[in-house]
């Protein structure tokens, strides 16, 4: 059984929905790099071996025509060695098309689980991987809805059923979930994935429990804690 863990990305980092919405989350990280190197500094030493990962990036950059003062757009660089760069959008609305540009990838290079994630999600792999997803389609941290994207496992059946949909909705974790009660897929629970909302969205390593698998979203800070902390 291959497995890979696809960490979505972006170029630069970017929230912005439109002129009257705004990111209620004041406290993220906002330097994109120091993001992934945090990540690789941390919890992919600890993957197992035989399991696989990636960066997902997207190569069109948004078109801000009609944003007031808009942030410069991003080079595209040369990709790293650990790197994907996707035919699709690489801002936060492309989300669906990037997923679907994932899972292709992952069905293309003969993958039958897909691990999504964000790179503000800290991982303790040896608990993740124990945990019960791998006889399950579609598995993550609500019992309810959607899994959110933070930590959300595919099978293959699942990934194709992504790659052949028509997103409809900008959030690419709400809209798997749709296309998923669509097609009669149901929804694995894993209790030890932490992703909270509201007040309990940033994760606060003085307040966090010790038994997760998985928790969204973490600052670099909080997860150089958590990784100096963590069970060995």
């Amino acid at each position: 059984m291959k497995l890979l863990v696809a960490i979505m990305t972006c170029h630069r980092l970017d929230y912005y929905f439109d002129e009257l919405t705004r990111d209620y989350i004041k406290t993220r990280c906002l330097n994109q790099q120091e993001r992934v190197n945090t990540i690789r500094d941390t919890w992919l030493k600890e993957l197992p071996e035989g399991v696989d990962y990636k960066f997902f990036y997207g190569t069109k950059f948004r078109v801000d025509k009609e944003r007031r003062n808009p942030p410069p757009q991003p080079k595209l660089r040369d990709p790293l060695a650990d790197e994907v760069y996707l035919d699709c959008g690489d801002y936060y609305t492309e989300n669906p098309a990037k997923m679907q540009g994932i899972c292709k990838y992952a069905l293309d290079h003969g993958y039958d689980f897909l691990l999504r994630t964000d790179d503000d999600t800290f991982v303790y792999p040896d608990r993740l991987i124990k945990e019960d997803w791998a006889g399950f389609d579609y598995s993550g941290s609500s019992p309810v809805d959607f899994h959110p994207g933070g930590c959300m496992f595919l099978s293959r059946r699942a990934m194709e059923i992504v790659v052949a949909g028509r997103p409809d909705y900008y959030a690419d974790d709400v809209w798997i979930g749709r296309i998923m009660k669509k097609s009669g897929i149901p929804m694995h629970h894993i209790e030890s994935i932490h992703n909270e909302w509201g007040k309990g969205y940033s994760v606060n390593p003085e307040t966090v429990g010790t038994d997760h698998s998985a928790l969204h979203s973490c600052v670099p800070a909080v997860m150089r804690t958590l990784y100096a902390r963590r069970k060995v």
